[in-house]
């Protein structure tokens, strides 16, 4: 057996078994997903489930990711750093505008919330909409942490 085909078959095992940290995490939020999908929206237990995550995803923002954020490039040729999200701001606002001031039901026009109320009926639903929720908020802490890391690294060599 050559030193290639060891190598190849090493990487490949090392892609496809996820990390136990991240499996860790995928088990806990699945669970905190299924609790929260109990709850009744609007109660005050509901808003608890809800604002535990907020408030760990705020501290480990503060904690994880750098304190000044990268220098934006500028120039004709930069683009506008925000213009994908105003855009998908304005369609969604645009959405809702236009869906609740239709006449007839909502049913013939729904908002997202309708939407999302006609989800929430289901208890695998609401509970899957809600881990792939915390699933973004996690990932999300993630990605700007490990910038802060290559930062840090760059830094130091």
């Amino acid at each position: 057996m050559d030193s290639s085909s060891s190598a190849s078959r090493a990487a490949s095992t090392v892609l496809t078994r996820p990390s136990v940290p991240r499996a860790a995490l995928v088990v806990v939020l699945a669970v905190y997903a299924l609790l929260a999908a109990t709850t009744t929206a609007f109660t005050a237990s509901a808003n608890i489930v809800t604002a535990l995550p907020i408030v760990a995803m705020v501290v480990l923002v503060l904690v994880l990711w750098p304190l000044r954020a990268r220098p934006l490039r500028l120039g004709p040729d930069a683009g506008h750093p925000w213009r994908a999200w105003v855009i998908v701001f304005s369609a969604v606002v645009a959405w809702e505008l236009v869906e609740y001031a239709a006449r007839g039901s909502r049913a013939d026009h729904p908002t997202f919330s309708s939407m999302l109320d006609a989800v929430n009926r289901f208890y695998g639903l609401k509970a899957l909409v809600f881990f792939l929720w915390l699933y973004l908020g996690a990932a999300i802490v993630r990605r700007g942490g490990r910038r802060q890391r290559r930062a840090r690294r760059r830094a130091e060599a």
